[in-house]
């Protein structure tokens, strides 16, 4: 019965209200602690508050854990099944460890959309971030949404208390900071560059080329930095006139080891990639009768056929390991200082090149968006979202017609 008059004991005369809601799921029945009643009448109404705030889900069992303790259990979970990858399970674990840092013992019943904001502004304050899409901080909400809404499908919440669009919510439009873009590379920067990094090699032992010429295959093909780590010679193919490369996997910088798959691709999807140039072509064909002959001076073999096998460390060498992307970023960064290049304060990676690449394609007539995300292994939208930006050379054409047509219409006008 949900009401019972309590016969013996310290509250004898009284009456014990219980509720046994059914879990839709798996058809059992969810604990409810009893309560206590003086009279029948306040029995009834007590009966009436339980079911009515079992309804609202306040008392789902789960809603009463703690709320840093699920969300690590949670993270944990989905590394240990094999859902997640090393890097975003690292990346979430950072959220945990904010989490438990801010909220403490609070309980997932009492996590409403004002403690989210009060976390994320706390963030701010704390840390000195900034206020921006794809931020540390945007990140973090991003993980809190994604969690409550798997505890929505869990039954666990009514309410996902971090809304859409958080950032917007939280914060005041003139809290925002700019998202600093990539600094593009000019065509003259570019040959500058590639000049540059042509004549140090004629200079040095084959042990210094692999990461120069990484350099060289981004700066043609827009390649991932961790994609042409592990691009192997058996995938340099003909592509009608062209030479491309077809490749199929990754390397994982943080665990030293093969993604075994391109990045948010199923396993065993290839893609071609944009065509190499003739100069540079024509440099790895030189490279690769240097690297067989370094090979074959210290009994060493290219077991895994890397292209940029490291030849600097014999033992990494020996164990067929690739060089690391520290090696490329290190030269970039030397070489555009020593030509010159005016980024002001933006950081340099080879990252800027793959945006070069993108950016000067894409702001070409003719060539079709479809083709080229393809070829650098995006959507059509998020190429334009993350890669395209405005292109220096194209920019100062366009002013130069836009000035052109204002002289034209002046001497119109005086005609």
């Amino acid at each position: 019965m949900a009401i019972s008059k309590i016969r013996k004991g310290r509250n004898e005369g009284k009456y014990r209200v219980r509720i046994q809601p059914v879990d839709p799921v798996t058809g059992k029945v969810i604990s409810i602690p009893s309560q206590i009643a003086s009279n029948k009448e306040e029995a009834k109404k007590v009966e009436r508050l339980m079911w009515g705030k079992y309804e609202r889900e306040d008392v789902n069992p789960d809603c009463n854990n703690n709320f840093a303790t699920s969300l690590q259990d949670f993270c944990d979970g989905e590394e240990k099944s094999g859902r997640w990858s090393y890097p975003t399970y690292k990346d979430w674990s950072y959220t945990c460890k904010l989490v438990s840092s801010f909220f403490g013992n609070t309980k997932i019943k009492d996590v409403k959309e004002n403690l989210i904001r009060d976390f994320a502004r706390n963030y701010i304050k704390v840390h000195k971030a900034t206020v921006a899409r794809n931020s540390t901080v945007d990140r973090r909400l991003q993980h809190l949404r994604q969690y409550f809404e798997y505890l929505k499908e869990q039954g666990q919440v009514k309410v996902n208390p971090v809304p859409k669009n958080a950032l917007h919510k939280f914060f005041r439009f003139d809290e925002f900071t700019v998202h600093e873009q990539k600094y593009i590379f000019t065509d003259e920067e570019v040959n500058n560059i590639k000049s540059r990094i042509f004549k140090e090699m004629l200079t040095l032992p084959t042990s210094f080329w692999a990461s120069r010429i990484g350099l060289l295959i981004i700066f043609d093909t827009g390649m991932r930095p961790q994609e042409v780590q592990v691009v192997k010679w058996s995938q340099l193919k003909q592509d009608g006139d062209f030479k491309v490369f077809e490749i199929n996997d990754s390397w994982s910088e943080k665990k030293h080891c093969l993604n075994h798959h391109l990045k948010g691709r199923a396993r065993g999807f290839k893609r071609k990639t944009l065509p190499l140039s003739n100069e540079v072509y024509e440099m790895l064909k030189t490279f690769h009768k240097r690297q067989i002959t370094f090979l074959n001076a210290n009994s060493e073999i290219n077991k895994n056929d890397y292209l940029l096998l490291n030849l600097r460390d014999s033992r990494l060498t020996s164990l067929g390991m690739p060089i690391g992307q520290a090696a490329m970023n290190i030269i970039i960064k030397r070489v555009v200082k020593e030509v010159n290049v005016n980024c002001g304060d933006k950081q340099i990676s080879c990252y800027n090149c793959r945006h070069t690449v993108a950016s000067k394609w894409a702001n070409t007539p003719g060539i079709a968006l479809s083709f080229l995300a393809s070829r650098l292994g995006h959507s059509v939208q998020q190429l334009l979202k993350t890669y395209v930006h405005e292109d220096s050379d194209r920019s100062q054409s366009m002013m130069a017609i836009m000035q052109q047509n204002e002289k034209e219409n002046k001497t119109l006008k005086r005609a």
